[in-house]
Formats: C-alpha cells, sequence, structure tokens
C-alpha cells in the first residue's frame, strides 16, 4: 500500500492515468475501438469521450511493486495484479490498457495534468488521497515489517522499532506510519527512519544489514521475502490493512462512472477473483460495496 499508496474507507473512482509506454490487447469480451467509443457488443460500457489517447485507455503506474506491478525482465513487458485488472477493466470498455511508468510522487500530479486517464499503483485510500481525486477500491492490503533472517533485534510490532535504523520507500503509507509512530510510540526514542525512491533500494538496505528493518506494504513485503527467504523474513503481523484505489481526476465524472461500471463487471463475472488467485492474492480481495466509494466533492 503506497502512501501515495494514500488510503480511505470505501472507493471512489480511479481514473487511469498511464501514458502509453506499453501497450496490451483487450482482453476477450471487448475489442479496441479507434474512435475511443465502444463497439456495438453486449455489455460492454461506454467508454468516455475524454480519453488521453483515443482507442485506448492509459494508466499510469510506479511498476516497482510486484506482485501488484512491476516489468518483466524478459519480455519486458508491465505484469501483476494490478496490470491484468486494468486490462480487464479496459476491455469491458472495448478498448485496450496502455500502461506508463512514472515515479511514485508524480503518479497524480500526471493525472491531474492529463497525463494519463487513471492511476493503478497500489495507492492506500486515504482522506489526503481522497481529497485530491476520485477514487475506486480494487484491492486492500496492509503494512509488514521486514526483518533479517533469524530477527537479531527481536522485533515483532511497530513500538519494536523505535530507536531502531528502519528503510522504507518515499512517499508511502509506511513512511506516514513511521512518521506518526514518532509522534506517538516511539515520541521518547524516535525511529531513524532511511527514507530511499524505491521499495527495492530499501529492501536492499536491509538485506546488506545497514538497517535493522524494513518496511512494504503486505503482499509486496511477501513477495520480497519469497525472493530472498535465507536473508530477510517478515516480523509479526500486517499492521493497518485498508482500501486500495484506481485514481481518477475528479472533474471527468464520465471516466469515473465508466471505471465504476467496469470495476463491478469483472467483479461480478469472475474475472477479479481469479486475477487475485493467479497471483496469490485473494486475501486482499474487497467486497463488492468497498467498490464505489463516495465521490470526491470536486467531482461534477
Amino acid at each position: 500500500m503506497r502512501a501515495t499508496r494514500w488510503r480511505l474507507a470505501a472507493l471512489a473512482g480511479f481514473a487511469v492515468l498511464l501514458s502509453s509506454c506499453t501497450s496490451a490487447k483487450a482482453p476477450p469480451g471487448g475489442s479496441a475501438s479507434p474512435s475511443g467509443a465502444a463497439s456495438q457488443t453486449p455489455g460492454l460500457i461506454t467508454p468516455p469521450q475524454t480519453l488521453v489517447k483515443p482507442g485506448t485507455l492509459t494508466f499510469l503506474s510506479d511498476m516497482s511493486y510486484p506482485p501488484q506491478e512491476s516489468v518483466d525482465p524478459g519480455s519486458k513487458q508491465p505484469v501483476g495484479s494490478d496490470i491484468e485488472i486494468a486490462n480487464a477493466i479496459a476491455g469491458r470498455m472495448g478498448l485496450a490498457a496502455s500502461f506508463q511508468q512514472a515515479d511514485l510522487s508524480q503518479l497524480i500530479p500526471g493525472l491531474l495534468a492529463k497525463k494519463g486517464d487513471a492511476v493503478i499503483s497500489a495507492l492506500a485510500i486515504s482522506p489526503e488521497l481522497s481529497r485530491q481525486v476520485a477514487l475506486v477500491g480494487y484491492f486492500q492490503s496492509g503494512q509488514s515489517i521486514m526483518v533479517r533472517k533469524g530477527n537479531p533485534a527481536s522485533i515483532t510490532m511497530l513500538s519494536d522499532l523505535c530507536g531502531k535504523n528502519v528503510a522504507v520507500q518515499v512517499t508511502t503509507a509506511e513512511e506516514s506510519t513511521l512518521d506518526q509512530a514518532n509522534g506517538d510510540v516511539c515520541k521518547t526514542t524516535h525511529i531513524n527512519i532511511r527514507v530511499y525512491p524505491t521499495n527495492t533500494d530499501a529492501v536492499i538496505q536491509l538485506r546488506q544489514g545497514k538497517v535493522d528493518a524494513a518496511m512494504d506494504d503486505s503482499p509486496v513485503a511477501a513477495n520480497f521475502v519469497a525472493q530472498s527467504p535465507d536473508t530477510i523474513e517478515l516480523a509479526g503481523s500486517p499492521l493497518r490493512t485498508g482500501p486500495e484505489g484506481i485514481a481518477v481526476d475528479p472533474k471527468n465524472g464520465d471516466m469515473l462512472k465508466a471505471m465504476q461500471q467496469a470495476m463491478l463487471a469483472i467483479y461480478q463475472d469472475g474475472t477479479y477473483h481469479r486475477i487475485l488467485v493467479k497471483w496469490n492474492l485473494v486475501d486482499g480481495e474487497i467486497p463488492a460495496s468497498q467498490i464505489v466509494l463516495t465521490p470526491n466533492p470536486s467531482a461534477p
């Protein structure tokens, strides 16, 4: 869950914010339309006329977050559960999905600057984020603490990080959690928060023994541990489980509506569940009631 993995409590409209770096064909059930309009195929959701690129739903994403979004080193194509969910949503509109890499801190500014139609990047829904964009809920995760194998510092909970060196990606929910801890449970003995551009950079510091712990979204942390079981492990249970959303420009009411409808459609036909099963992320499945959130007050 990224802080711009900003989090909230229900889901509103999440627009596509990625410029076409790589494209994926629309999945079965929808065909890309050169004009950006839906074909007459039964069941297709009418796409908005405000697409950044006709016939394409453009998503911005920080693709350094496996298993949700990353770039396959062999094919150089985006892969992950978020990528497949985005493809399925686009297909429901009769569009192709396109993805463009952007740093986490640039996702929302890029969306609002109309560089993409929506952002899908494990964004944690929060009051702060919901004041900036409309959100469509699609997943939930927590925050996990990673430590060196054997847990030499005996860390099992947030308060155990007081006085410790902890690595974290910049502008994430985990960074916010550590900041809050320094004003609360670690007020007397602060956590030494070491911030890095990517979560991979933060985990490298842990693997090399340069920090006592690192924090990341629970599915991402589990993925890192699975890749390096001899050097790092999870410490304790996930903290602060909450929803993640697809971000959409709050002024783009047609995009929000189409995104909500498409997400509900892939939920109802089982596509969403099958994607989470494939990526071993069923624990992050949300109920249908969390897909449509209270709209951003700036939305039309």
